[in-house]
């Protein structure tokens, strides 16, 4: 019997119940007990790196426009939090080392970040802070773009990469799957003979969403390394009523 170690990522936080990709959601994602939390970067205007998902601030503030148009202090007067509920109203979307200073105070977190674009510039400022930081061991860096890994490794060859079935990019390279150890397969289309392929290549699996204990049930019928979740507390609360600690979960022969 070989034990296998599963994972339990917060996408963004603690999403479901405060607003994602925030300070607040990233500590109470910490407090319910996560191994890594994932959030996304992009560059500003005058080259700082904001964390927020998508590349406009319509649906997650009360602002208008690309974040790349405009300037940190321009976002930081836009409310990232009143969108999901009155109580957090007056959130400020925040830094990437505002978020780096969060996490890094909690010494056994994975940091996964997420490059949003197809952005060489905001590639080169990530690497360059998570190299003065020392944090290239606690980190990996995800991205739809595989020609932004490539670049990442160029820059830090020490850093974990995680990507996505060749398929699945957005700018696939034809040896992405030589540059990652780790990927994310959708939750409705995991398939045993296709996760052993990615472990025979020494690449971890990762599955995503995983929110509510069906999710998780069906999650859990495969040999799966990483579980992200926008909904953290309810899973891993399913994990302890199943009397099943996140370390353990499954075997394999």
């Amino acid at each position: 019997m070989i034990k296998k170690t599963l994972k339990i990522v917060g996408h963004r936080g603690l999403p479901a119940t405060y607003p994602e990709n925030t300070l607040i959601s990233f500590e109470r994602a910490i407090a319910a007990g996560v191994d890594a939390i994932e959030f996304d970067v992009h560059r500003t205007a005058d080259d700082r790196l904001v964390v927020t998902h998508d590349d406009t601030v319509e649906r997650c503030s009360d602002g208008h426009g690309a974040v790349r148009a405009q300037t940190l202090a321009e976002l930081r007067q836009l409310d990232f939090g009143g969108w999901k509920a009155p109580e957090f109203a007056g959130t400020r979307l925040p830094t990437l080392e505002e978020t780096l200073d969060c996490l890094g105070a909690a010494p056994t977190l994975e940091i996964l970040i997420e490059l949003k674009e197809n952005d060489e510039a905001c590639t080169e400022l990530l690497a360059r802070e998570l190299k003065c930081r020392r944090l290239v061991d606690r980190c990996a860096v995800l991205s739809f773009y595989a020609n932004q890994l490539a670049t990442m490794h160029e820059l830090l060859p020490a850093v974990r990469l995680q990507g996505f079935r060749l398929h699945d990019f957005a700018v696939p390279v034809p040896n992405a799957y030589e540059l990652i150890t780790r990927l994310c397969i959708w939750l409705d289309q995991l398939d045993m003979a296709e996760i052993d392929r990615f472990h025979a290549r020494g690449i971890q699996v990762d599955t995503c969403p995983v929110d509510t204990p069906a999710a998780l049930a069906k999650a859990l019928a495969f040999p799966v390394d990483t579980i992200t979740t926008n909904a953290a507390d309810v899973i891993l609360n399913e994990l302890v009523r199943r009397n099943s600690a996140p370390a353990e979960i499954f075997e394999v022969v």
